[in-house]
Parts: structure tokens; sequence; C-alpha cells
């Protein structure tokens, strides 16, 4: 029978070490938000836009894309192909529409799976209700958030759409967490953010942006957080809760209760409450004809037929930078009454230029549309430059608030959103500042502690190893004849067994394309008209929010096995 040996201290370092690592380590990795870095680049021919850069295939490619909010193109990463820049478009096309992703440069471009070599219909629920249409070659590839060197996650197999047509001229970064189908339900794609998610590389299924805003002195930058939000970017108090709308492809419906302007005995925009869907994919707002009209009388716009926008000359520009309005939409859960909150934008957020081949020569307008029944009110791009918006599916609501400009030299103030049932680790009032019993851990104090705790399992692992050998010299050192087995570490058993004598120990799919797509498409050389061609279009929304429960098995490993 074996000596039973005691732990020695070493020993007891090492495991006090590894277990205090897997614990911190689990809290840390599954707390901290990702805060997506910003291009420094403000693209668009329909606005300036902050965008995000991307790194998409194998060697990587950069693109910036825009935050895409819409729930049912959100699911996959839209980026612009070499067919969306032809020689009728302008000269810096490329680097207008953020850069173009090409296939054939990427060794891990994969259609596997997909019919048709991959080219579909985009699938449009609420923007084809604005006329917004096009197709894609779909396909699966390699996507790292920002640039090189940010030690941002990068995730394999992702759906890619590649895109051509100039109704989305920047390609879009998808935050919806809902899966995509092609022609099969029995295989759903999990988006980007499920995905993250299911990684476990953000603590929740929830992302917080804003579009950040060109004409602030200085611009300042969209910010985009995932699993989290940044506190440093709305303003305090100024937010509402709203949960999310019945239709999971019109999730972020807020009740937009009145829009009003600041001139001294001006009457309401809007005085008669809608409900209107926020979707960061459309530049522009979408009201009803009568508020539109409304804009019209106050402002002197005109309605382009042709354009279908309001251009703005020199004469009425100039009026309306003397009038420097500042409008406040106030919404709420309710189109009606209720709680609510005020967003203030200001004239310059609304102050665009549109370029070719949007329009024939750039001009400025005023981002105001006419809709021409509910289901097209929209507040777009242009509504998320003063607004901050939280979105959380474990929980299935949203938040909207007063956007905040800090400047350039304000730190970040991330804050995870947890998963329903997860607590963020807690440490005494000396460790923290603050009131309070306990407070949660700072991302950089949890930092500290995992990296304070990894370093002594090291040394623990090494005094160990250096005790070892110690013992195993003076092991081979010391006389048979000099081993005293009357030592009292033997005392407790009744005789002696030499270590020889011990026993041994036992080994313990979307729907191909079936016409020739609108204005300018991708290539469409392997699809005919015709009702008896590929399967149709077929999109899974899941009956409930995705649970982040359904995302992932938490794995852990035993440090603690008993001694031998």
């Amino acid at each position: 029978m074996a000596h039973r040996r005691r732990l020695d201290s070493a020993t007891c370092w090492l495991v006090l070490g590894c277990l205090v690592c897997l614990s911190l380590a689990k809290n840390s990795s599954s707390s901290n938000p990702l805060s997506i870095p910003p291009s420094q680049y403000w693209d668009g021919i329909d606005g300036l836009w902050s965008t995000f850069p991307i790194q998409i295939g194998t060697p990587p490619q950069v693109v910036r894309l825009l935050p895409g909010t819409s729930a049912t193109p959100g699911d996959s990463v839209f980026v612009v192909l070499p067919e969306g820049c032809i020689e009728a478009y302008p000269a810096n096309c490329a680097g207008s529409r953020g850069y173009i992703f090409a296939i054939n440069r990427s060794t891990t471009w994969s259609v596997e799976r997909l019919s048709n070599s991959g080219l579909f219909n985009l699938l449009l629920y609420e923007e084809e209700k604005l006329g917004y249409s096009g197709n894609a070659f779909y396909g699966f590839d390699n996507v790292t958030l920002g640039l090189a060197g940010s030690r941002m996650p990068t995730l394999s197999h992702q759906l890619i759409a590649g895109i051509a047509t100039p109704d989305f001229w920047l390609g879009s970064l998808g935050l919806s967490p809902l899966p995509f189908n092609f022609t099969t339900l029995n295989e759903p794609l999990p988006s980007l953010l499920g995905t993250l998610r299911h990684e476990k590389q953000i603590p929740s299924t929830s992302w917080a942006y804003t579009a950040g805003a060109y004409y602030q002195d200085p611009p300042v930058f969209g910010s985009l957080t995932l699993g989290g939000y940044d506190s440093s970017r709305f303003v305090p108090n100024s937010d509402i809760s709203i949960p999310f709308g019945a239709d999971q492809s019109r999730d972020l419906v807020v009740g937009l209760q009145s829009i009003t302007y600041d001139t001294v005995g001006s009457s309401p925009l809007l005085s008669s409450g809608v409900y209107a869907f926020i979707n960061s994919m459309v530049p522009q707002l979408w009201l009803p004809i009568g508020v539109c009209q409304a804009f019209e009388q106050a402002f002197n716009l005109t309605w382009n037929e042709t354009a279908e926008l309001y251009l703005v000359d020199d004469v009425v520009h100039d009026d309306l930078l003397s009038q420097n309005p500042t409008f406040t939409f106030t919404l709420g859960s309710d189109s009606k009454a209720g709680n609510s909150v005020g967003i203030r934008i200001p004239y310059a957020a609304f102050d665009l230029n549109i370029s070719a081949p949007l329009v024939p020569s750039t001009s400025r307008y005023f981002p105001l549309k006419r809709a021409q029944n509910s289901s097209q009110y929209t507040l777009g791009r242009v509504f998320l430059q003063e607004t901050y918006i939280i979105a959380d599916y474990d929980r299935s609501n949203f938040s909207v608030a007063q956007a905040f400009f800090p400047s350039p030299s304000v730190a970040q103030s991330l804050i995870p959103i947890l998963a329903p049932g997860d607590q963020a680790p807690t440490v005494p009032d000396d460790l923290v500042s603050g009131s309070g019993s306990q407070r949660k851990l700072s991302p950089g104090v949890v930092a500290g502690i995992v990296i304070t705790a990894a370093v002594i399992a090291v040394l623990s692992g090494v005094l160990l190893w250096l005790v070892s050998v110690r013992r195993r010299r003076r092991q081979s050192t010391t006389p048979v004849h000099s081993i005293d087995y009357s030592k009292p570490e033997l005392a407790c058993h009744q005789k002696a067994l030499p270590e020889l004598d011990a026993p041994k120990l036992r080994k313990v799919e979307l729907a191909a394309i079936t016409g020739t797509g609108s204005r300018q498409e991708l290539d469409d050389h392997s699809t005919s008209q015709g009702g008896s061609g590929n399967q149709p279009l077929e999109y899974e929304l899941p009956t409930g929010h995705v649970a982040a429960a359904e995302m992932g098995v938490q794995v852990s490993s035993d440090c603690n096995a008993p001694a031998k």
C-alpha cells in the first residue's frame, strides 16, 4: 500500500493559484464588453458618417462599415465588391464606399452548402418597404473586428454578403443576434453577435451605438460597444427603456409623441403621435406626409419629385443657418402618452450633402422623406447622431438617450451588461472607491488581479519543481542503511513498507435570384426568370428572444483533485 503524502506549501500555493486564475479568468472574460474602435474616417455620399474598420478574409482585407441595427439584414456582414464601382461612378468610388472586398483574393472564402454559387437576393424586410433592393454573393470567411494590433476577436466562417447595389453605398456590420437561414430551416447560421456571445467573448447579447457627429467642433466619431455600453457617450438620466416590438424584424419600434423646434411661437411639426422604427441602415427620417408639409412651411423646403428629396438651394440654406433651429423629438414606449424622453437635434445634424450616383451632381439636402403609410415611418442614421441606443436582446428591451460628445481627452467608461443570472465579481470596500459594502470590480482591477494570480501560479510551479528536484537529489545520496523507519511520520503504521512493495496505481437558403436585379447589380449569369428554379427564400425568426443560456455551455476544469 502506497504512502499518502501530505501536500507541501508549494503544492498548496500552486493549487490556490490555479483556482484563483480559473475563477478570475472566467469572470473577466465574461464580464468585459468589446468597444470597436472607429476608423477615424467620415464616409458616404448621402452625408458624412463615422465608420468602423473590419478585416475580412485571408490575407485580411480592411473595409470600413456602418453598424447595421436592422434585424433582417443585420444577421450578416455587408461588404462592397469590385462590381460596385463601375466607370460611371466617381473616380474615388472605392474610397467613398469604405473600400471593396475582392473574393478571389481570399484563400478562406467558401460557398460550401450554398447553391447558385452563393448568388441570392438580399433579404430586406423593412428596407424594401422604403424601395431598397439588391442582390449579393453570399459566402463564409474570417472576420476580425478592428484593425491589426487592436486585439479584437477573430471569428471564422462568418456569413458575408458581397453587394454592388448603390442603395447601400457603404457596407454594414450587422448587429442582429438572429440566426440566418437559406433554403433550409434545419441549418441556421449564427450571426456575428450570436457567435461572439456563444464563444463567451461578450457578457450578454447586447450592443450600444451612437453614430457620431461630423458637425461638432471638433468632430466626434461614432461609438459601438458589444456586450455593454459606454456611459461617457450619453447624458445621465436622459434615457428611457422600451420593450421590443412584437415583430422581431421590427424590434426597435419607438413611440414618437411629438416633434417641436425652439422658435418662439412655433407650432409643433408633429402633434399626433406615431410609431417609428429606428434603423441605422437608412440615412433619412421617413415621416407622415402631413409632418413633411409642416417642415416645408416652417423652413421653406421644396420637394423634388425627380430625386424624391428635399434639395436645398443657397437661399434656403442661408436662411436655415440664420434661424439655426433645434428640434426636439419626444419619444416613449407609447405614441400618445406615458413616460418619455426628449432628444434634441440641432439643424447642423440635418445640414447634409448628397452626391452622384444618387443625384446627378452634389447638392445640399434636408434628410426628410415622405412616408406613404405607417409601415414606412423610420428614424434613420441622421437621428442617431444625437441619440445613444442600447439594445438588450436577453431582456427584449432597448433604451434611447441623448448622446453626449466628450472631449478627446475623456476616457471611455465601459459598463458590461450581464446576462440574466450572471453576477460581476465583487470585492470589499477597501479595494474599491465609493460607498456601499461591495462594488463590482472594474476591468482594470480584474486584469490586475488576473495577472497577479497568474504570476503567483507560475512562481509556485517553479518552486514546486525546485523542491521536487532537491528531494530527489537528497534521496539519491542518502545511504539505505541510514533510513530510520521509526520516524514520527510513519508512527501511525503498524508496519513500515518499502517503496517497491507498494501496489501499482491504476490509470485511472435565401432564395436564389430569379430576376435581373435593380440598377447596378451583380452579374446574374446563372439564373433565369421563372418560378420553377431555385427554392424560395425562407428566413426563420425564432419565436422568442435568443436566450443567453442557449448560446453556449460553460466549460470548467478541475484544479482541485486530491493528491495521491
